[in-house]
């Protein structure tokens, strides 16, 4: 049996299905499993085992599908539910299955502020579209393989347990202030490393933030992959609401999640590891967004303002004496 998974988007969104790929190779013996997503994410997806062949997206959608076409596949699981795959599935014109989202609660849940969600995590949701397989949960969280040769010794401090911290997020209001982050690195104990992309450096430079000596900004200067190794050899990780999140749980290390448009009832909390997640209380206008904004709706940026920051420093510390 020849199944097709397709996930696009976004890096942590697609480590999120790997649960997914394991059970279906373990559950249903002869089967070979394909993954269509897009290419910035492929990296992290070629080392995994249960992947046969991994597709990358084309620029142009017709191409992709015309190359699909020639794979004829017997079943597809569509785990993304966009508009573009369901072109996809349709067009191949094979048995399939959907991931069902959940938008109309999130909606609610933003609009009205009421707590209609079923609090089903996305991943048990995720198993609900191959259901019809006859593939269950097998209780293992998720998986990040990583190239067996991949080195990150340069970037580490030395003999040292050390926190890394998410600076950015792919909206503005997931993301940690710089004021915070520059507070947040001063009371953590011991080495902290900065992870991101390059507007996360510009962002942290042009702000002017004061680093002390135990703190490595590498935002930008790793790959994916390189990113993914440091957090796999992190004592904590602190993160909002992030695709390092996902890693983090990937790879069982004690999470400190910070959350600010979205909240953790929406099905993206980490999965499955130790992790405490920290929502500003009593504001009436959280949660005002299911994915995050590029500016706050109250211009006042409460969600993230207003986190109990002397506890997320205590927790932090004391998840790193633990």
């Amino acid at each position: 049996m020849k199944i097709l998974i397709i996930r696009l988007s976004s890096i942590g969104d697609v480590l999120l299905t790997t649960p997914i790929l394991r059970c279906i190779k373990s559950q249903l013996g002869d089967v070979e499993i394909h993954y269509l997503t897009k290419p910035h994410i492929a990296s992290l997806l070629e080392p995994n085992p249960y992947i046969d062949k991994l597709k990358v997206l084309s620029p142009t959608l017709s191409n992709t599908i015309d190359e699909l076409k020639k794979e004829h596949y017997d079943y597809v699981v569509d785990l993304h539910n966009n508009h573009r795959s369901r072109r996809i599935r349709m067009s191949l014109r094979v048995p399939s299955s959907v991931y069902r989202k959940d938008n109309l609660d999130k909606f609610c849940m933003v609009l009205f502020k009421t707590k209609c969600l079923s609090h089903r995590h996305v991943v048990d949701r995720y198993f609900g579209a191959v259901k019809r397989l006859g593939v269950t949960d097998d209780d293992k969280g998720l998986d990040c393989f990583l190239p067996k040769n991949i080195d990150v010794a340069s970037f580490q401090p030395s003999s040292q347990l050390y926190t890394v911290i998410a600076c950015g997020a792919q909206h503005y209001t997931k993301q940690i202030p710089v004021e915070r982050l520059e507070k947040l690195c001063s009371n953590i104990e011991g080495p902290v490393m900065l992870l991101g992309d390059k507007n996360d450096f510009n962002r942290i430079e042009s702000s002017g933030m004061e680093m002390g000596s135990n703190v490595y900004n590498l935002c930008g200067k790793t790959s994916i992959v390189e990113l993914a190794a440091l957090v796999r050899d992190a004592a904590v990780v602190v993160t909002p609401d992030t695709a390092i999140m996902h890693i983090a749980a990937a790879f069982e290390r004690p999470v400190v999640a910070i959350w600010g448009a979205t909240d953790p009832l929406f099905g993206f909390s980490a999965f499955r590891c130790k992790h405490v997640d920290f929502v500003a209380e009593g504001l009436r206008c959280h949660p005002c967004s299911r994915m995050g904004g590029k500016k706050c709706p109250r211009k006042h940026f409460k969600c993230m303002q207003q986190q109990d920051w002397n506890k997320i420093y205590t927790t932090v510390n004391e998840l790193l004496k633990a």
